[in-house]
């Protein structure tokens, strides 16, 4: 099914989107919102492929889903998106292009999209493989937490966003999590655990869109509200976007002595279209990687 993943690119570079086998009548979305492909600025802006970083095909339900790091006039873009093929053709191309922070929510990693850490490249042992059904029953408990099913994470397993390894703040992370202790990591900045914790956003519309058996991968898809916050740390002052169910913590992190001589953003609301990959096998999950596009407060998806 790679093959139109390669055409796909190769449309978008050329800018010619006629070069894709469309169905007679095709779904399509980019950043959410619904357009023709030749109205898409996928097709204008883009100007080659610096790299792929994941690709799963789920091939009972003829869906493909890839992740890349895209050229536009020697910028890294981030790309992210679905197809489906029915009768060898695309039927639904659900697609993102994300150029900066501001798009992403916090992280922008384009770089490191084809460097991807051990929990997405070690080998499924012998039996360790998950069946559909217990890949999709993961699927559904990404964004509900009310599932009888609760699910270990492996010692591989650390968080990925928007095409690279979280770091993060130490401190920062001590007072989110009240815990005291620090993730492992350097003393400047410090890997997450990955893992499906209690208290995670939640999305009762979330889409379970695709599951790879052969790579023990599933994927889904929700709408996290929340807020743009700001991120003021001892290196930064920038701005992050922080879901509802967290803000009270993140608001403790908040700490006024370090806005001294700054102009730092002002809290306001928003929602994440979030795309939750995770790896399953052996009976822990192996990896975790999130992908998101910042839109205005109370947006939802034509997908839904």
């Amino acid at each position: 099914m790679k093959k139109y993943v390669d055409i796909l690119f190769k449309s978008m570079i050329e800018h010619d989107p006629s070069i894709l086998p469309l169905a007679g009548t095709y779904a399509a979305t980019e950043n959410s919102q619904a357009a023709a492909l030749a109205n898409m600025n996928c097709w204008r802006t883009v100007t080659g492929l610096n790299c792929i970083g994941q690709l799963y095909a789920d091939q009972v339900e003829g869906q493909i889903f890839v992740t890349a790091n895209l050229d536009e006039s020697g910028s890294p873009t981030i790309f992210f998106g679905r197809l489906k093929i029915e009768n060898e053709l695309i039927s639904e191309l659900e697609l993102n292009i994300i150029r900066s922070r501001a798009d992403s929510g916090f992280v922008y990693l384009p770089d490191e999209m084809d460097k991807l850490p051990r929990g997405w490249t070690s080998e499924i042992p012998e039996g360790g493989k998950a069946t559909r059904a217990e890949l999709l029953e993961l699927g559904k408990a990404i964004f509900d937490e009310s599932g009888p099913v609760q699910y270990e994470p492996s010692e591989d397993c650390i968080l990925m966003e928007i095409g690279g390894i979280v770091y993060e703040d130490p401190d920062y992370l001590q007072t989110l999590s009240n815990s005291g202790e620090e993730a492992q990591g350097s003393k400047e900045l410090v890997t997450i655990p990955g893992g499906l914790w209690p208290g995670r956003p939640q999305d009762p519309n979330a889409r379970v869109i695709l599951v790879d058996e052969e790579n023990g991968v599933v994927i889904s898809v929700g709408v996290v509200q929340g807020y743009v916050c700001p991120y003021v740390v001892e290196k930064e002052n920038g701005s992050c976007f922080v879901p509802a169910c967290m803000i009270e913590k993140h608001r403790k992190t908040l700490d006024p002595e370090m806005f001294t001589g700054k102009s730092v953003i002002k809290e306001m609301p928003a929602c994440a279209s979030t795309v939750e990959m995770v790896r399953f096998h052996s009976g822990k999950i192996q990896g975790m990687h999130r992908y998101i596009h910042l839109q205005g407060p109370g947006a939802t998806s034509p997908w839904s």
